[in-house]
């Protein structure tokens, strides 16, 4: 039996805490898709390691280094779904966040984040993003 899809969230947000970049890549598909929710600049699709790398790197810019995820719970099924509760943080922006996962074959396949104050955060990236 493989690793379990809990077992893969739970790595991924403590590889995001240590910003273990490899750890992080190796759990991703290489034509994984993030769907990242709102209206602000760094609001869409992004299709392919490369595509959320881009958007990572724009979210470490932002936030230097400071911010990350407490996790609050995590749920899964047998089919590879995922979602879990959390309290994101970027710099001294916090904000309840909701990521919902699909895993295959232990890997990360597709993304979603939500965010209980939409307003809230697209006008943080948006403003954070104007530099």
């Amino acid at each position: 039996m493989g690793i379990s899809t809990e077992e893969v969230l739970r790595g991924q947000y403590a590889a995001y805490a240590a910003m273990d970049i490899a750890a992080i890549d190796a759990a991703m598909q290489e034509d994984a898709v993030m769907h990242i929710s709102g209206h602000h600049p760094l609001s869409g699709e992004y299709r392919g390691k490369a595509a959320a790398w881009g958007y990572l790197g724009k979210v470490a810019e932002v936030s230097g280094g400071k911010g990350g995820f407490v996790v609050h719970s995590i749920t899964t099924d047998d089919d590879g779904h995922g979602v879990a509760l959390l309290t994101g943080t970027v710099g001294d922006y916090v904000r309840q966040v909701i990521h919902v996962w699909h895993i295959d074959d232990g890997r990360i396949m597709e993304f979603w984040d939500a965010y209980l104050d939409a307003a809230a955060e697209d006008t943080f990236w948006t403003e954070a993003l104007r530099g």
